[in-house]
């Protein structure tokens, strides 16, 4: 069977310039930020398409787009009168993917970033992408972070435009990060000035950037479980080609975006019928999502893996994982949020429904992917602001002692392997830092409740990993207790015990 082409699809060809360069080439980033462009597109909305950029070293997607001459196929379910609906469309929005490990395809990025037709950037690295590292900036190539490689990159665009009439109307770019930790676009910002400070490039670059360049905050809101690998034959039998980056999502989306009527009439996502607010403040929607979808994902998943379990539905389904579950999101994170409760209410009915869909396949170990800045951006805001209104949220507590478990046997390196009850084994990617932090202090643990004490406070005092010494925040002893029943009792009979 012929693979995924234009050889195969050459009504699939396009000629649209390039306006758009995003940072990451993942299944969420095409399956929704590309999607929409496309659905855009048909309408004759945005007439234009995206430079992909693998965000780390690791990435193996970039030379698979290649192949297939960047186009994948984007299959979206739902539910309808208790029947699944599927619907099936071959995104054409990527013009080309660049690795910018390799240098020669660095010197290619450099030039896309030239480009007069480019508008907007766009990036999905997950919560760990979006951080300040102080990096030295090299001769040649790039450097590691994202937010350093995009201040180089700005940096390329603002000498090719500098002296240019007008440059500042045609230079001058919108950014849209759509990594879910509050206020992303003005992190960003914040976290460019300062490499530009260290880099010493100059008050007129940093007055390009805060001036003609603007950041914008955003919310974005679709599951996407990714590669189909159980359905993956049956789909191309139905297709007639073989797609190695067909992509499976909900038919839901959402996203919205902190700006004027300015960026509005740039991206007409809502004149494309898409699912987008552009409004003054999007806190509630942020709020609202970080905490029940994303929290609810975060702060059960570990517990359910560490279980046998592999997907989100089974984690629902499961008599022992799936009524804890929604105990953890209607008895404490929904009455930790500072929100109107009917409308979180609601919204949780939603997500509940959401997680049960059985043909999404969504996997646990992706969702563990990057799981501790994950637990800091979705989780610890729960319990801390629990804990201010004087409630101790025992299951969140549970949860976080889940996660500590699952770096129970790790060596300090990245991927995390975790011994499950199934008796299988599983991995997850995570922040090398935080993987060396989680080792060390499992070193300390010697099968008692005193040494889970230690390992446990260990962890919670790393400021360097939270922010803050969060040991004094929380209560370690409870979550000790928690964390050595987990390990001498077993997942499950701890989780029906809480």
């Amino acid at each position: 069977m012929s693979t995924l082409n234009l050889n195969i699809k050459p009504e699939c060809r396009s000629d649209l310039p390039v306006k758009a360069i995003q940072f990451g080439e993942g299944n969420f980033i095409r399956c929704f930020i590309d999607w929409m462009l496309y659905r855009m597109n048909q309408k004759n909305l945005f007439n234009g398409r995206v430079i992909a950029v693998q965000p780390t070293p690791r990435g193996r997607t970039v030379p698979v787009l290649k192949n297939q001459d960047c186009l994948f196929t984007a299959i979206l379910h739902a539910m309808e009168n208790g029947r699944v609906k599927e619907s099936f469309e071959i995104i054409n929005t990527i013009a080309d993917a660049r690795n910018p490990y390799d240098n020669a395809d660095f010197e290619k990025l450099k030039e896309d970033f030239k480009l007069p037709t480019l508008e907007f950037i766009f990036s999905n690295t997950t919560e760990a992408g979006l951080v300040y590292t102080k990096e030295d900036l090299p001769e040649e190539g790039c450097v590691l972070s994202f937010p350093g490689k995009l201040t180089q990159l700005l940096y390329e665009r603002f000498k090719a435009f500098k002296g240019v009439e007008n440059a500042c109307s045609i230079s001058g770019l919108s950014i849209l990060p759509c990594e879910l930790i509050e206020d992303n676009g003005t992190k960003l910002k914040e976290i460019i000035l300062k490499h530009a400070d260290d880099w010493k490039l100059g008050d007129e670059f940093k007055s390009y950037v805060c001036e003609d360049c603007v950041f914008y905050n955003t919310l974005v809101d679709r599951v996407v479980s990714g590669y189909p690998k159980a359905d993956a034959e049956r789909y191309a039998k139905e297709l007639g080609y073989e797609d190695a980056l067909m992509s499976t999502g909900e038919e839901f989306s959402f996203m919205a975006i902190e700006g004027s009527d300015e960026i509005s009439h740039k991206l007409p996502f809502a004149k494309a019928g898409l699912n987008v607010v552009v409004a003054p403040d999007i806190t509630p929607y942020r709020l609202r999502k970080v905490r029940i979808l994303n929290g609810a994902h975060t702060s059960n998943v570990p517990a359910a893996f560490l279980a046998g379990l592999d997907t989100v539905d089974e984690m629902m389904t499961d008599s022992v994982t799936g009524p804890f579950a929604r105990s953890i999101i209607y008895d404490e994170i929904i009455p930790a949020v500072k929100l109107d409760k009917g409308m979180l209410t609601e919204f949780a009915d939603a997500v509940v429904d959401r997680f049960m869909d059985p043909s999404l396949h969504h996997q646990l170990s992706s969702i563990l992917m990057n799981c501790t800045s994950k637990v800091k951006a979705r989780v610890i805001p729960s319990i801390l602001d629990a804990r201010a209104a004087g409630t101790h949220p025992s299951k969140l507590y549970f949860s976080l002692a889940a996660f500590f478990a699952l770096y129970k046997n790790s060596d300090g390196t990245s991927p995390v392997t975790v011994s499950r009850a199934d008796g299988k084994s599983g991995q997850f990617q995570d922040d090398e830092y935080a993987v060396k932090v989680m080792a060390k202090a499992w070193s300390l643990y010697k099968n008692s409740q005193s040494s889970a004490e230690d390992t446990v406070s260990c962890i919670l005092s790393d400021s360097k990993l939270w922010g803050e010494d969060l040991s004094v925040k929380l209560d370690v002893k409870k979550i000790a207790e928690l964390t050595h029943m987990v390990v001498t009792q077993g997942i499950k009979k701890t989780m029906s015990e809480c």
